[in-house]
């Protein structure tokens, strides 16, 4: 069986939606509580808690749009994983020259990611021991582009990361 998958994951619309829904919902709680609208605080801590509240939630909005980029993922059909970035969410159906703002990676699939059926978190280790985080949803990935990428990356985390078992070469006679 051959995993090799291709993909291009854009940014979410509805990881966006859902992040800037959560900080409207944060920056809303902030105004209630900096009007004396929530809670009974005296006015010092009513307000330094809603402007807290608002700047948090403000900040949050804007890093998660400036982190939006685009990734073509490619996984070879032996597992290993090249991950290239390109700035922005420019919409790209094959793999650009490299050197205009694209970083090209051989990645590893860390332990820890993610992979749900309808979420995938994956956390790609690069050689340099930097984290990349990539959020994938069914709308990142072109129309039946999310299943085939999501078996590739259950291969790959069976294959790379076993679960421990007990073989009976490796127990003592005495046992």
């Amino acid at each position: 069986m051959s995993i090799a998958v291709s993909a291009v994951v854009r940014p979410s619309r509805l990881l966006l939606l859902l992040s800037g829904s959560m900080s409207l919902v944060v920056f809303s709680i902030g105004a209630l509580i900096a009007a004396n609208l929530l809670g009974e605080l005296d006015l010092l801590w009513r307000l330094i808690l809603g402007i807290v509240c608002m700047t948090l939630a403000s900040w949050a909005s804007l890093s998660t749009i400036q982190s939006r980029k685009t990734h073509h993922i490619d996984i070879s059909g032996h597992g290993q994983i090249r991950l290239a970035e390109y700035e922005g969410s420019a919409a790209l159906s094959a793999p650009a020259v490299i050197g205009d703002g694209i970083v090209v990676s051989v990645v590893s699939l860390a332990a820890d990611s993610t992979l749900w059926p309808g979420l995938l978190v994956l956390r790609l280790q690069t050689d340099d021991q930097r984290i990349i985080v990539l959020p994938v949803l069914p709308d990142s990935v072109e129309a039946g582009g999310f299943r085939p990428l999501a078996l590739a990356c259950r291969w790959i985390a069976a294959h790379n990361h076993p679960t421990t078992q007990t073989h009976d070469a490796e127990k003592s006679p005495d046992d």
